[in-house]
């Protein structure tokens, strides 16, 4: 029996993919006033969660997994080596997100910077996939 995707779905935290190459890929996500996860996270300073970041890096590295692999293939997080946020993404922002990615055997290495469209410094992640067969996106 396949596995099950455990998928955040219906979060979108990827609007677009701008580039994919062999180690990397970079994807954007814009930030709405209206989305209903910003209400309540900080109401006199909204704010896109650091979790929804991180959601948004998964879901990049999710996309090159499924166009370096195949669609039959997903991205299971395994460990997160570092995470660092370093400036708020704000409803209205456009949240890059550049991930270099390094394949070794069924794991994938990924560095991910995440930059505002300004140009800011939101967060630097460092995490570990496991590289694994069947699920749905």
């Amino acid at each position: 029996m396949p596995e099950i995707r455990r998928f955040s779905a219906p979060l979108d935290a990827v609007d677009d993919v701008i580039q994919v190459s062999e180690s990397g890929i970079t994807a954007t996500k814009m930030v709405h006033a209206g989305e209903p996860y910003l209400e309540g996270h900080y109401p006199d300073f909204t704010i896109y969660p650091g979790v929804f970041i991180m959601e948004s890096v998964n879901q990049a590295v999710d996309a090159y997994v499924a166009r370096a692999f195949g669609a039959d293939r997903i991205a299971d997080l395994v460990t997160v080596t570092s995470a660092r946020f370093t400036s708020p993404v704000l409803p209205g922002d456009t949240l890059q997100v550049s991930c270099e990615l390094v394949v070794q055997g069924d794991e994938l290495v990924v560095d991910a910077n995440c930059r505002t469209a300004a140009g800011a410094a939101a967060a630097r992640l460092k995490l570990m996939y496991r590289i694994a067969g069947g699920g749905t996106r």
